[in-house]
């Protein structure tokens, strides 16, 4: 049961500190599942790229299948339980939004254009590009590198990987290729690259 309650507070604390939605939350949640040991850098990039795949938000779905995963890794053999994580990590992450528009929607609408509140988000939109920015570059760095990411000078990167990662940067940033098409195309060549 203590385990819950980690979980819990692990994901509400994400869902409450976390400004600017899925992609800025990414380096937060990475923080928090490998600091307490419940992912390695792997296991959290595998687990990234299905919330990525599945429909709904990534964060939602992050925190499912990381709920998921560490309490069923804790209660191995019981499906339910392991379902009772996922719906912790959903609910945890979630609930502070909720809270928060309930509390602040009526504020917010009537305050919107006070000077106060214009520099905070003048403030606040920076902030959320670095975040992104910084889940990005060690997303990238996670594919590249793997586990041995810190020590970039010290290793050779994955050439096949780097391929992929210019190709998916290229087609999205200079076409008008749909993203689905590019993450359906990157399963397909993962699993390509799995059987040889």
């Amino acid at each position: 049961m203590n385990l819950f309650f980690k979980l819990a507070y692990a994901f509400f604390k994400i869902g409450i500190l976390t400004v600017g939605g899925g992609l800025a939350m990414i380096p937060i949640i990475q923080h928090e599942m490998v600091s307490r040991g419940w992912l390695d850098n792997q296991q959290f990039l595998d687990i990234l790229g299905i919330a990525q795949m599945t429909p709904g938000p990534m964060s939602v779905n992050t925190a499912t299948f990381v709920g998921y995963r560490v309490i069923g890794a804790a209660h191995p053999g019981s499906v339910w339980i392991a379902v009772a994580g996922a719906v912790v990590g959903t609910l945890a992450v979630c609930a502070p939004s909720l809270i928060c528009v309930n509390l602040f929607g009526a504020f917010w609408n009537r305050h919107r254009n006070h000077p106060c509140m214009i520099r905070v988000f003048d403030v606040l939109r920076p902030l959320v590009t670095g975040l992104v920015i910084t889940a990005s570059v060690l997303l990238v760095l996670n594919a590249l590198w793997g586990d041995s990411f810190r020590d970039v000078l010290k290793h050779v990167p994955d050439f096949r990987m780097a391929g992929i990662v210019a190709l998916a940067f290229v087609l999205t940033a200079f076409t008008k290729v749909s993203p689905v098409y590019i993450l359906l195309g990157g399963a397909c060549v993962g699993t390509l690259f799995g059987m040889l």
